[in-house]
């Protein structure tokens, strides 16, 4: 697939106690092509839904024994056709060519079928006036899988609202892709909803405006899901991915946020891998704010609920943009790479790992804020093994019961990590230097229960030096997500281990699960994704049999153990 350089969208001043800015480092990613914006439209042609009528010959409309309007193209190109009134029933509109609706306070409740039936594989723009309102609705006897349905792509544009009030299954369900340039836009999703409020076979794209998701779905084994790209094959252009540049989107979900759902092992049908999908997700920009609900279970590949905040099964990829997260499952999950190059990011998750990535973890650039709340086996920055972690830029905090620790061959940039005691809610931490300067801070937010193993990078941290990390307080400090900025003081109340940096990775106490080779335990987590009760701790084993002696153990088998085996002394 072609690549394209993204051009950093946000660099940030870090600075803890006059620290200086950090660096933040230019890497190549994929993105789809920004779509402009539409400013202003003129209509071809008007339609009022409630008496089925137009102004011209542009168009027909008519009225099916069911009570639906249908409106066809009748032209051989582009059409505007501008919308009005009100109707209990389904719209349907066909077309060859792409069309523009201008959605003029539109009201659509449907009974069993979409509020909207998009016909034709071509692009759909609902165009919001300023000031103007549209609701559609289905019902729970909609006996589609949508919404609102298309058989090609959909774009929102405008300055004007539009709420999809979802029953039965998804709210979106689009055979070609979303892409949101401007506009308000509200997905409310009922209880018994069991699908995604947005369900898109080729791509999301976020460029401005506003996007809410409640997506309240809970019906056993068929939780609702905010967005949803299902990526499919022989596309020819980027596929598969989420790309979000702008705007704000807020989502509430009960199962995952945002996921970028192809998996070649469960959805390829043939063998050539040429015209795959990019299950991939991309933020260059905007606001992302996320809270997944659901209580994770797993009790087969059918029967299973993983309330992740944002996934991508390639990649999840974070250029700018500032990204919080709040869910119980992994905050934030990728099959191959987790990357951060800029951006703010805040994650925090209750039942599980935050950051979690069954490849590789890169940390370039930007702030980075990691939060495993209830501490136990669950890891803020899990990639399996240390060596898949590399850090050369940016700031970032990973709290929890478990971390890896930044030993890719690439890394160039200094982390310290102590898991020798404990941290809960209010903690202040500070890592000082020989002079007793604050080079970085953390406040660790309230809402924290328990924890062990704290990792601070920073490229304030030097080579060579030696420096001290202590809980204690601060006086005027300023902080962006518990990361502390500036300071006029801080006082050392309990000194937590002295370190100095020889390497790259510092670390004390246990620092959290190293399994042999890229990728662990096969499919990339321990069996069940964590350890039986979720509290495995290796400081607290129960006592050998009698008569146990380690020195008449068997040999091990020949040739050694497999590629990539245990590290004895650290599990």
């Amino acid at each position: 697939m072609k690549k394209v350089l993204i051009p950093l969208v946000l660099i940030f001043l870090l600075a803890a106690c006059n620290l200086a800015a950090s660096g933040v480092k230019e890497t190549k990613t994929e993105t789809s092509a920004t779509v402009t914006a539409v400013k202003n439209v003129a209509a071809d042609v008007s339609v009022n839904l409630a008496d089925a009528t137009a102004d011209n010959d542009k168009v027909s409309v008519s009225v099916t024994d069911e009570g639906n309007v249908q409106i066809t193209n009748k032209t051989d190109g582009q059409l505007t056709v501008a919308l009005s009134g009100s109707i209990d029933g389904t719209v349907i509109v066909k077309s060859s060519y792409d069309m523009t609706l201008v959605m003029n306070g539109v009201k659509i409740s449907a009974s069993t079928l979409p509020a909207m039936q998009l016909k034709g594989d071509v692009t759909y723009t609902f165009y919001l006036p300023e000031g103007s309102s549209s609701i559609l609705s289905d019902s729970s006897d909609n006996t589609k899988k949508g919404a609102v349905t298309s058989d090609g792509s959909v774009v929102i544009d405008g300055s004007g609202s539009l709420t999809l009030n979802v029953y039965k299954k998804h709210g979106f369900k689009l055979d070609g892709g979303l892409t949101v340039n401007g506009g308000t836009v509200v997905i409310n999703g009922d209880s018994k909803a069991e699908g995604n409020m947005v369900s898109a076979d080729l791509w999301f794209v976020m460029n401005d405006g506003n996007l809410t998701i409640n997506a309240n779905g809970s019906v056993y084994a068929s939780e609702s899901k905010g967005i949803k790209v299902n990526g499919t094959e022989g596309y020819d252009g980027h596929s598969g991915h989420v790309e979000i540049n702008g705007g704000t989107v807020t989502i509430t979900s009960v199962g995952k946020a945002i996921t970028a759902g192809w998996k070649a092992s469960e959805d390829a049908t043939t063998t050539d891998t040429s015209d795959d999908p990019d299950p991939s997700v991309y933020i260059n920009g905007g606001t992302v704010k996320i809270k997944t609900t659901g209580t994770p279970y797993e009790v087969s590949d059918d029967e299973s609920l993983s309330p992740e905040g944002i996934e991508g099964k390639d990649s999840v990829v974070i250029n700018g943009g500032a990204i919080d997260i709040d869910s119980t499952d992994d905050s934030i999950n990728a099959g191959k790479l987790v990357q951060f190059n800029g951006g703010v990011v805040y994650a925090k998750a209750s039942m599980n790992d935050c950051i979690d990535s069954n490849g590789t973890i890169e940390i370039n650039g930007g702030l980075v804020v990691a939060l495993c709340l209830t501490g136990g086996a669950e890891q803020a920055i899990d990639c399996d093994n240390d060596s898949n972690f590399t850090y050369t830029g940016g700031t970032f905090v990973g709290l929890g019961g478990g971390n890896n620790i930044p030993s890719g061959s690439a890394t160039s940039a200094y982390s310290i990590t102590c898991g020798s005691t404990s941290y809960k809610g209010g903690d202040q931490i500070a890592l000082l230097d020989s002079d007793g300067k604050v080079v970085a801070g953390f406040i660790v937010p309230s809402d924290f229960n328990s924890g062990s193993c704290l990792i601070i990078g920073s490229q304030e941290i030097a080579g060579s030096k030696t420096y001290t990390l202590a809980k204690g307080t601060f006086k005027g400090a300023v902080t962006v997500n518990g990361l502390v900025q500036s300071c006029t003081s801080f006082t050392t109340s309990s000194t937590l281990g002295t370190y100095t940096t020889s390497t790259y990775s510092q670390s004390s106490g246990y620092t959290g699960m190293n399994l042999g080779g890229q990728g662990g335990f096969p499919g990339g987590d321990f069996p069940g994704g964590q350890f039986p009760g979720g509290d495995f701790n290796p400081t607290n084993m129960p006592e050998p049999p009698e008569g146990f002696d380690p020195a008449n153990m068997p040999e091990p088998p020949q040739g050694g153990f497999p590629q990539g085996g245990f590290t004895p002394g650290r599990f």
